[in-house]
């Protein structure tokens, strides 16, 4: 593919980004197109080691900037594609970190409802007590018993939104990792 037509696909795929993201970025490209030809490599070459327009574009969909992204593609020239050591890692270290990181996340979802679930429970419980008055005397220590148990459960949902919040984020630098690992390998040795 020739430097028109990779421009042309990169520019259909950043399709939704700003205008003058867009014109920056092509532009950037168009420069290193002439850079690459002066020093003597073919636009084909050239499109070659940027690799797919879509996957470019992506990067630079997830905030990446142009010399950073050369800057990784150079340091991967040599490298063509991703090898058998990163994709066994990545599923090997998923299935000793990543598959427990959601088996705590569900529990912490079940002890949170568990939590509110017994705080009804013993509400009700008083309640039905001070309608048939065998617990009037000890009203005072039930209303403390049901503003902890409250209060405990509003702060472990509290907890357990802010973990999530914080997870979610660090999850989705956790999946891009396992996405560059897996498409790239684990690099030179």
């Amino acid at each position: 593919m020739n430097k028109t037509e990779y421009l042309a696909k990169l520019t259909n795929e950043l399709g939704h980004m700003p205008y003058g993201d867009v014109k920056d970025i092509i532009q950037s490209m168009e420069e290193h197109f002439d850079e690459g030809v002066s020093e003597g490599r073919s636009e084909e070459e050239i499109a070659e080691s940027l690799g797919d327009p879509k996957e470019l574009a992506a990067e630079f969909k997830d905030g990446a900037k142009f010399k950073q992204i050369m800057k990784k593609r150079k340091l991967s020239d040599n490298f063509k594609g991703p090898d058998g050591r990163g994709r066994i890692f990545v599923i090997i270290f998923n299935c000793f970190v990543g598959i427990e990181c959601w088996l705590l996340l569900l529990a912490a979802i079940i002890a949170a409802a568990m939590c509110l679930a017994g705080d009804a429970a013993i509400i009700g419980l008083i309640l039905a007590g001070l309608i048939f008055g065998s617990l009037a005397e000890f009203l005072v220590p039930f209303i403390f018993l049901i503003i902890t148990l409250v209060c405990v459960g509003i702060f472990l949902v509290v907890l357990l939104w802010l973990g999530i919040k914080y997870y979610a984020k660090g999850l989705k630098a956790y999946i891009r990792w396992n996405k560059n690992v897996w498409n790239y390998g684990l690099g030179e040795d």
